[in-house]
């Protein structure tokens, strides 16, 4: 069995109160989800932040546990495209989500 990998591109918003994108592509499970999670907090949270799903290819109920921590301790919205492997499960779980940054954008202002 493999370690799963993740990377994270943080793109500050174009004007002060923009939130930054945060492209998340990978995979993140039990192995790294708190590494995840903590990545995540050192972002700083001045202004709303959207985690961009739209290149994950994995992510287990550790990884679940840890957006639903996010979503608690900062003001963000998950984008999850309708071909994304882990849209359904996120549906499932009821985890808010959107298809676009830009629908993610528009939920944040």
């Amino acid at each position: 069995m493999t370690e799963a990998g993740y990377t994270l591109t943080v793109t500050p918003g174009d004007v002060d109160d923009a939130p930054a994108v945060v492209a998340v592509t990978g995979e993140i499970d039990i192995t790294n989800a708190s590494d995840f999670a903590g990545s995540v907090e050192e972002i700083p949270s001045t202004r709303p932040t959207i985690l961009d799903f739209s290149d994950v290819r994995y992510l287990d109920s550790a990884g679940f546990a840890a957006l639903s921590d996010i979503l608690a301790a900062r003001k963000a919205a998950i984008v999850i495209p309708v071909s994304s492997p882990v849209r359904r499960a996120a549906a499932l779980m009821s985890l808010p989500h959107h298809a676009t940054v830009d629908a993610a954008r528009d939920a944040l202002a």
